[in-house]
């Protein structure tokens, strides 16, 4: 049971549980960003050893409201990262995580013990002891206020998956503690799994929805003594991609996608929120070659996709035409910043010219108000 005094589920089912897969390995990408595909043979499996730490921050949108949020970090001395940072490891690597509790934002004195936290890696076949949840972790506890955990796992299965806080998981996701976890192919470092095409660029994009009225309610709950806050009745106002509504989504190269005409693109996908999200291409089908962590035996050709709380996506784009396209969440209220359109859950593929040019200009693809 959820052992928060402030979070009320009300028999809710909460579709956000289990798809984390935990681990920093190999590559520590720049937030949840694209990283160079790489055709040379991978090295032999190694052990892959990282820390996160819990802490809150305040996230500001682009209408200029900030919003209270807590997750994860890999800097001992920095805030939390929204999402955590994205852990890549290969295929056989020996995964080490250690969660480190030692600044709990939920422990104030309005909430004198802190709610505590874990790490479920959200789609790998962990047994109980790793599993992160605490009805079934040692003893049956989170990670409290001034202690640690090591999670480990031999990372098996390539795949895209996330790992997140499972005590009083209706409040802590939302409040941001999740991130991405990316485990490669042995010996394929430019294909998603071992007998797909291959890719020139890899992409993660990182799904969230946030009701900004329930985070200010929930700092108020924990830093003034204000009341619980009743997470049924969630009403989502922003939708982020790595973090970001739009247009913010565009000062950061890893929030958008950057090709040259001719290349093939990975895009992962990974809802972390409430809701589902309908993602729509302009310019392009792609081709969706995996579901949650498993490569699909029949791919197949898709220009919209619903993915649904929990749900892990990866599609190759073959982009042979140059401009600019927007590549959004089809329900359109899901493309509004509290309300106001252009907003939320947009970002652009950019092909250009083998020289770099674009003949669209960036401009015109900017909110002018």
């Amino acid at each position: 049971m959820l052992k928060s005094k402030r979070t009320k589920i009300l028999g809710i089912s909460i579709i956000v549980c289990s798809l984390l897969a935990v681990g920093f390995g190999g590559i520590l990408l720049h937030r949840n960003g694209s990283t160079q595909a790489d055709a040379r043979p991978l090295p032999p499996a190694q052990t892959r050893n990282f820390t996160l730490y819990v802490r809150s921050t305040w996230l500001r949108m682009p209408n200029g409201q900030k919003i209270f949020a807590f997750g994860y970090t890999d800097d001992p001395h920095g805030p939390a990262k929204i999402p955590g940072p994205t852990i890549i490891v290969n295929e056989g690597d020996t995964v080490n995580i250690t969660l480190y509790n030692n600044q709990d934002p939920t422990k104030t004195k309005y909430n004198t013990t802190g709610d505590g936290h874990t790490i479920h890696l959200h789609g790998l076949d962990m047994p109980s002891a790793m599993d992160g949840d605490p009805m079934t972790a040692p003893g049956g506890h989170p990670v409290m206020q001034g202690q640690t955990f090591l999670y480990h796992f031999v990372a098996k299965y390539p795949g895209t998956y996330y790992y997140h806080c499972h005590e009083s998981a209706a409040e802590h996701i939302q409040m941001g503690m999740y991130g991405a976890l990316v485990i490669r192919p042995r010996g394929h470092s430019n294909q998603a799994y071992p007998g797909t095409p291959t890719f020139n660029k890899d992409y993660t994009f990182v799904l969230s929805d946030m009701d900004s009225a329930s985070h200010l309610q929930d700092y108020n709950n924990l830093y003034k003594g204000g009341t619980d806050v009743n997470w049924t009745n969630y009403h989502a106002n922003y939708f982020l991609i790595n973090g970001k509504a739009w247009p913010d989504t565009m000062m950061d190269p890893n929030d958008n996608i950057n090709a040259t005409v001719g290349q093939t693109i990975l895009v992962r996908l990974i809802n972390t929120g409430y809701e589902v999200h309908s993602i729509h291409s302009h310019g392009f089908h792609f081709t969706v070659i995996g579901s949650d962590g498993r490569k699909l035996s029949s791919p197949y050709d898709k220009d919209t996709i619903d993915v649904a709380p929990g749900e892990r996506y990866e599609l190759l784009f073959h982009l042979n035409q140059v401009g600019r396209y927007m590549f959004h969440d089809h329900i359109e209220q899901n493309t509004t910043n509290n309300g106001d359109y252009p907003g939320g859950m947009i970002t652009m593929i950019n092909v250009n010219n083998p020289d770099g040019s674009n003949p669209v200009p960036m401009k015109q693809m900017m909110p002018t108000n």
